[in-house]
C-alpha cells in the first residue's frame, strides 16, 4: 500500500517592519537636542541618532566599524560623532578621514519629528500630508498589544467603521496603489454615534467626513480629514519591538492668525483622533490575526497583498 503524502502549501511570507525599507518614525524633533545622541533600533538594526552643533539630524550603524564599539556612548565634536574608544570621528555621511567609513542612513525632518530611512539608497519620498497651513504636534508613544499586520488591516477595515468608530459610508470606497510602496483608501462617511467626539465631528464636519487614508511603506499610516468647517491630519509611525509594537502619532490642525487659536485646534485634533483610536486599542488588544478571514475583505486582500511585496533589507543587524 502507497501512502500519498499531501503536499504543504508554500508558507505565505510575513514582512517584518523592523526589516522594511522604509522610512521610520524615530522621535520628535526636540527630543534630539544639538549635541545630543541616541540609540535607536528599527527593531532588526542598531543606529545612533545625533544633531551636529549646525543642527543637522544624522543617523549612523550603531557599531564602530574599527572594533565594534557602541557608539550610542560616542562624543558629538562639531557635525561629527566621535567614537568614545579610540576617538574615530565620523560625519554625517559616516566619512572617517583616512579609516575606515561608518555606513550612514537617510534622515529628514518633518511634521514635528524624525525620520529615519533603513538602507543607504531611498526607495520612495517621506510621506506628503497635508499642508503649509498646518501646524504639528507629536504624542508619547503607547503599545498596542498585537502584532503589526493587524493594525495596519485594522486601518483599512472600512466594516468596522461601523461597528466600533460608529460612522456609516456614504459611498463606495476608493483604492489606489499609485507607486510600489504606497497604499490609499478614500472614503466619505456620516457620523452614527452619540458620544462627546462624535457630537463634535458632526458639528464640524456637517456630517459629511472625507477622509484619505495612506499606507507608506508599511511602516507610516497617515489620515487626512476633510471636516468642511477644517481641516487635520495624522501621522502614525508603527515601530514593532521584541517586547511589542508601539505607536507613536504626529497630529495637525488647521493655522490660525489669532493667538492661542493655533494651540486651541491642535488639542482638538489630538483628542479627536485619540478618541477615535482609542476605540480600536480595545478591540485590537490581544489579537490573534486571521488572514484568511481577512481576505475575504476585498479592501484587505489589496492590504494584504501590498504588504507582501514590500522589500525588506537583507543586511541588517540578522545578517
Amino acid at each position: 500500500m502507497v501512502v500519498k503524502i499531501a503536499s504543504r502549501p508554500e508558507p505565505v511570507r510575513h514582512p517584518e517592519p523592523g526589516r522594511l525599507r522604509a522610512w521610520h518614525l524615530v522621535c520628535p524633533s526636540e527630543a534630539l537636542r544639538p549635541g545630543q545622541v541616541m540609540r535607536w533600533s528599527t527593531g532588526a538594526r542598531e543606529l545612533v541618532l545625533f544633531r551636529g552643533r549646525s543642527g543637522a539630524v544624522h543617523a549612523l550603524a550603531a557599531h564602530c566599524p574599527h572594533m565594534g564599539a557602541h557608539l550610542g556612548g560616542g562624543t558629538v565634536v562639531g557635525d561629527s560623532l566621535r567614537c568614545p574608544l579610540h576617538h574615530w570621528q565620523f560625519d554625517g555621511s559616516g566619512a572617517c578621514p583616512g579609516k575606515t567609513a561608518q555606513r550612514a542612513f537617510p534622515v529628514v525632518e518633518r511634521y514635528g519629528a524624525i525620520l529615519v530611512f533603513n538602507g543607504p539608497v531611498v526607495l520612495f519620498p517621506p510621506p506628503e500630508v497635508g499642508s503649509g497651513a498646518l501646524r504639528w504636534g507629536t504624542s508619547d508613544r503607547f503599545a498596542v498589544r498585537c502584532d503589526w499586520l493587524p493594525v495596519v488591516a485594522n486601518a483599512f477595515d472600512l466594516e468596522h467603521l461601523r461597528t466600533v468608530h460608529h460612522r456609516e459610508l456614504r459611498d463606495a470606497p476608493v483604492v489606489e496603489r499609485p507607486d510600489p510602496f504606497t497604499l490609499r483608501v478614500r472614503y466619505t462617511s456620516r457620523v452614527t454615534g452619540s458620544g462627546l467626539s462624535d457630537r463634535v465631528m458632526k458639528f464640524l464636519s456637517g456630517d459629511r467626513i472625507g477622509v484619505t487614508l495612506t499606507l507608506h511603506g508599511g511602516t507610516l499610516l497617515s489620515v487626512e480629514s476633510d471636516l468642511g468647517r477644517t481641516r487635520s491630519a495624522l501621522l502614525a509611525g508603527l515601530h514593532q519591538r521584541e517586547e511589542g509594537l508601539f505607536v507613536r502619532l504626529a497630529f495637525a490642525a488647521r493655522r490660525s492668525r489669532l493667538p492661542g487659536v493655533d494651540w486651541l485646534a491642535l488639542q482638538v485634533s489630538r483628542w479627536l483622533f485619540t478618541s477615535f483610536l482609542r476605540r480600536d486599542l480595545s478591540v485590537l488588544d490581544g489579537m490573534r490575526f486571521n488572514r484568511a478571514g481577512a481576505a475575504a475583505d476585498p479592501v484587505l486582500r489589496q492590504v494584504l497583498d501590498f504588504t507582501d511585496s514590500l522589500p525588506e533589507a537583507p543586511d541588517d543587524d540578522r545578517g
